[in-house]
């Protein structure tokens, strides 16, 4: 658990955007939160002002429909680490927001207080360009998205969820995975059979 001054120092200087006196401008604003499994960090119709990176661990962000159905939107794990993160209503402005956050394993999370967090973007040029580069990842990360869901099969959805989220398809709850996916918990497990029946057995 990562929740001293000295420790917060130590994993700000893995971000190489930022020189050491920006990396304490950036502890000073910076709380430190520790999520056990299954732990609210969001709730829907929360003010939540706050954005923050995501040291380890894994998130599952996720609404409900007029119908009562849940539907998880994001599965975020620390291969997004050295990311500014915010939940999507903080994009357009909003304060209150319909997401819920919860964490699915142990995780650790440092928070920053937005507007705190673009007074010193504006003032140190390192945390300006942090702050455009986790923005850029936040835009690819629609992108991709967006783009699977529209055109690439099922079955090319998960294949390439298990190429590039082996430690989130480790960790999350296959029910969440499914509905990530777009596709139910019978689907996944059909095309889970049938991508292992392909796979040549481990020597």
């Amino acid at each position: 658990m990562l929740s001293r001054p000295a420790d917060i120092l130590a994993y700000l200087e893995s971000i190489p955007a930022l020189n050491q006196e920006e990396r304490i401008e950036l502890s000073a604003i910076c709380k430190p939160v520790f999520l056990p499994k299954r732990t609210t960090l969001v709730q829907s119709g929360d003010r939540f002002d706050y954005v923050f990176v995501l040291a380890t661990g894994l998130l599952r962000w996720f609404f409900y429909s007029e119908d009562g159905t849940e539907n998880n939107i994001f599965l975020t794990s620390e291969a997004h680490k050295d990311v500014i993160i915010g939940i999507p209503d903080y994009y357009t402005d909003q304060k209150d927001t319909k997401y819920n956050v919860e964490s699915v394993i142990d995780t650790q999370l440092f928070l920053f207080q937005k507007d705190r967090l673009e007074e010193l973007a504006f003032q140190y040029k390192g945390i300006f360009r942090f702050y455009i580069e986790s923005l850029k990842v936040t835009i690819d990360t629609l992108r991709i998205r967006t783009e699977q869901l529209c055109s690439d099969s099922p079955s090319d959805r998960y294949e390439d969820f298990l190429k590039d989220r082996s430690f989130v398809t480790q960790n999350a709850n296959r029910k969440h995975i499914a509905n990530f996916l777009g596709i139910t918990p019978n689907s996944l497990s059909r095309l889970s059979a049938r991508i292992n029946k392909k796979t040549p057995p481990k020597k």
